[in-house]
């Protein structure tokens, strides 16, 4: 348990692993923190310097105030990306895999398209939303159903983005990592989430990237991954569980964790 100050907001971020080896910055997805990779720290840690975030008004970390903020988080998935990689200037961190879910995988693409020399890598975790407007569920409707009660919303599309073969308590788990956020936080990241555009960004990336999909995922359905690994012109790896939705880290962690490890071997990271 630790906290560094970035630009005046106390961020929370708990570190595993060796100190030396290849960071791995893990960045959560909309109205989660860091116990979205409570299953993935260790076995990751086996191999990296592995450090999860809690993003501003997420989990233990301080709420973003004034311009660029919105009810104690960042507005906009570009203003993400720069507390993070503020966060790992901070931290001395060189270089790092940026790993992001959901949310956190748009903040990881603008992390690496803003400063291509500063990532050495992605893994996207359901979080490559290309042209997600077409391919999703998110729409102004949608946005605006969201908005009367973002807790409650959470919690019923976090339950349909589960996928057929996730354990019963996996899901609670997830569930009531949801209900945690603060109300006003949840709803700026999902507006953060269905604003940004990734493929602004995924043609400006440099790095090898893995692409990690649930099937079963609504939210960001693999066909959006496809695209995004379509507009890539770096080595990449595609991985797909099937009977898994939008949360494999925490879905079907035995599944996970090997397929991260494996993947990023065979792309030399």
């Amino acid at each position: 348990m630790a906290y560094v100050d970035v630009n005046g907001i106390r961020s929370y971020y708990e570190r595993a692993g060796r100190i030396g080896s290849t960071p791995l910055v893990a960045i959560h997805g909309a109205s989660q923190d860091t116990l979205s990779w409570r299953y993935a720290i260790d076995a990751l840690a086996e191999r990296y310097d592995v450090v999860a975030v809690d993003l501003p008004g997420h989990g233990k970390s301080g709420l973003a105030i004034g311009a660029g903020a919105s009810g104690g988080a960042l507005a906009s998935t570009p203003d993400n990306a720069r507390h993070v990689l503020a966060l790992c200037a901070a931290l001395g961190l060189e270089r790092p895999i940026l790993m992001g879910h959901s949310m956190g995988g748009g903040v990881a693409v603008s992390a690496a398209a803003q400063a291509p020399d500063r990532v050495a890598g992605l893994v996207l975790v359901d979080g490559a939303p290309y042209n997600v407007a077409a391919t999703s569920g998110y729409n102004p409707i949608l946005l605006d159903m969201a908005r009367i009660n973002p807790t409650d919303w959470f919690e019923v599309s976090f339950r349909t983005l589960l996928g057929s073969a996730t354990p019963a308590g996996r899901g609670d788990e997830i569930v009531a990592e949801a209900r945690r956020c603060i109300p006003e936080v949840a709803f700026t990241d999902i507006r953060a989430f269905s604003s940004y555009r990734l493929e602004d960004d995924i043609g400006r990336v440099v790095c090898p990237v893995v692409l990690i999909e649930g099937e079963e995922d609504w939210s960001v359905p693999p066909e959006a991954a496809r695209r995004a690994a379509a507009a890539l012109s770096v080595p990449h790896a595609f991985v797909l569980f099937e009977g898994v939705g939008h949360f494999p880290q925490s879905e079907r962690p035995e599944l996970f964790n090997p397929a991260v490890l494996d993947s990023l071997r065979r792309l030399g990271l």
